[in-house]
């Protein structure tokens, strides 16, 4: 169960990744020519998104008790 749902919240979370990875290439200016430092606002949203929404899938679940 945890590997399917790690990867079902990936891929879900390529989808805000693309927004914020747009967002980024905007925000730099929406240059002409492609340069090194442009990675990081690029792709570092798209990949991180991707990166965080598998590791929420494959946090452990926990059984909260509650009192009464």
């Amino acid at each position: 169960m945890g590997v399917g749902k790690a990867i079902t919240f990936g891929l879900f979370a390529m989808f805000p990744g693309a927004i914020l990875s747009l967002i980024g290439y905007i925000l730099i200016g929406s240059p002409e020519t492609w340069q090194n430092t442009q990675y990081i606002a690029c792709y570092g949203p798209f990949f991180g998104s991707i990166a965080f929404g598998i590791w929420l899938g494959l946090r452990g679940e926990v059984d909260v008790e509650l009192e009464t």
